[in-house]
């Protein structure tokens, strides 16, 4: 396990093997979270409180461990009792077996939103992309007291999946235009995922980026469109 340079701030890990670790930084911490080298309840030392506190009891942490960060909703109800029939409605899983499509749910969990809730915001943290089970939801961008609507995902489609490649800030709001019924995926999830079925990861990805690559053919083609008649304007 290798360490972050001691800083004033840091924090120590100790191990399984009972050996202490660091200083290390919150995103050193953050990224063993992910690889699961550390646990909710693992003890970590904050150097600039001198205390001892469980890994589960860092903010910064408790997305890392499916808990909410303080102040947040828990992010909806776990989705393991969800039917493969309902997953089959989302294009995505299509190509996953049922006890494939169980597994995958075990790694996500079903938020319900009322009409006219928003979802997702502009500059907020991508830290999770959802698929569509039931309703509808548009995606945005304010412009005052006007917006840009991007699209609008209905039953079967996806929104929020660019946070799973680059883990950037939002760049639309998400808008639930009818009752909704959302598979909410963690980042930290997805990445968890990925390390223990890979198989399973690799076929959402594949399917995720069929999804952008779709979105960009049809944005460039929009954008041709335009030049030319701007052209014949001229």
């Amino acid at each position: 396990m290798t360490t972050d340079p001691p800083t004033e701030s840091g924090f120590k890990v100790l191990a399984l093997d009972d050996v202490l670790y660091g200083p290390v930084a919150i995103p050193v911490l953050i990224e063993w979270a992910g690889d699961e080298r550390i646990l909710a309840d693992s003890w970590i030392y904050c150097v600039r409180s001198g205390t001892w506190i469980r890994a589960g009891q860092i903010p910064e942490l408790r997305r890392c461990f499916g808990e909410p960060e303080a102040g947040e909703a828990a992010g909806g109800e776990p989705a393991t009792g969800i039917r493969p029939g309902m997953l089959r409605r989302v294009r995505a899983l299509a190509e996953l077996s049922d006890e494939q499509l169980l597994t995958f749910a075990r790694f996500c969990r079903l938020e319900r939103h009322a009409a006219f809730t928003r979802i997702m915001q502009v500059g907020a943290p991508g830290d999770a992309f959802y698929f569509v089970l039931e309703g509808e939801v548009r995606q945005r961008i304010p412009l005052g007291d006007r917006e840009l609507v991007i699209g609008i995902q209905e039953t079967g489609g996806v929104f929020g999946q660019i946070s799973v490649f680059d883990g950037g800030p939002r760049v639309t709001d998400a808008i639930a235009d009818t009752e909704t019924v959302l598979l909410r995926v963690g980042a930290a999830d997805f990445r968890r995922l990925c390390r223990l079925h890979p198989e399973i990861a690799n076929s959402v990805l594949l399917a995720l980026g069929r999804t952008l690559a779709s979105r960009i053919r049809s944005d460039d083609k929009h954008l041709c469109e335009a030049m030319e008649m701007q052209r014949r304007r001229m």
